[in-house]
């Protein structure tokens, strides 16, 4: 397979609802190496695993992710809205994330660019990664870079991957040198052979998102990239054997 990071979005969310307790478990069933999860804080300050700011799209529920408790956040239904077979699946806080995955894969915790949202998630990330022995094993992402900015004044160990997108307004690349990045994790529209390049040059490990089609796949892996992040990781295993 040429020795390239499998990553799975939002765990096996292309079959599975999104950042839920069966698309993580699904993920490790595919041998993934790496699981991506998201990231906000609630009402009452526990981190929790859902994509969006707001509850509609996922929850079928008024109002904001930070507007809720966590105890109000776990009454949600996080299933239905994808399929009524996962009716029941609940909102995930941070630690049932890493007693789920166990030490069967790594992860990559995207920290939401939430606006107005409460401060202090970095360090409650940092310590639940500690305390569960995965600091090593994870990967801290983001569109927000002064929340990257903060998990580096705070851990100057942490492996800090800077998320690059169409809408990216600074320099990723610059970020990258100012906080000592691990990796550079990329829009696949973006994904140029230069700006492959350049990252390889900064030492930089990088990681396209969101790659759903085999072909793509092989694309990307030709390219050179690191990583592949994939809403179907069951599709890893179809990938022909890198050529050199």
């Amino acid at each position: 397979m040429g020795g390239f990071i499998r990553v799975a979005h939002r765990g096996s969310s292309g079959s599975y609802p999104e950042n839920s307790r069966i698309a993580l478990e699904k993920a490790i069933e595919a041998g993934v190496d790496m699981i991506e999860v998201d990231c906000q804080l609630s009402k009452d300050g526990h981190v929790v695993v859902i994509h969006d700011e707001r509850l509609q799209r996922t929850a079928r529920a008024k109002g904001y992710v930070r507007g809720q408790t966590l105890k109000q956040l776990k009454k949600l239904d996080v299933g239905a809205w994808f399929k009524k077979a996962f009716k029941g699946e609940r909102i995930l806080t941070m630690e049932e994330v890493v007693e789920i995955v166990d030490g069967k894969a790594d992860l990559n915790v995207d920290i939401k660019a939430v606006k107005q949202g409460s401060p202090g998630i970095e360090l409650k990330i940092l310590f639940i990664l500690s305390h569960y022995g995965y600091f090593d094993r994870s990967i801290l992402s983001s569109f927000d870079y002064r929340a990257l900015r903060r998990v580096r004044e705070l851990a100057p160990e942490a492996q800090i991957g800077i998320l690059h997108g169409a809408e990216t307004k600074e320099n990723p690349f610059q970020v990258a040198r100012e906080i000592g990045a691990y990796s550079l994790h990329i829009q696949k529209e973006l994904a140029t052979s230069p700006l492959l390049e350049r990252a390889a040059q900064l030492g930089l490990k990088t990681f396209v998102w969101t790659v759903n089609e085999v072909p793509e796949m092989e694309k990307f892996l030709a390219l050179g990239v690191d990583g592949i992040i994939s809403d179907f990781p069951e599709k890893f295993w179809k990938i022909r054997q890198r050529k050199r």
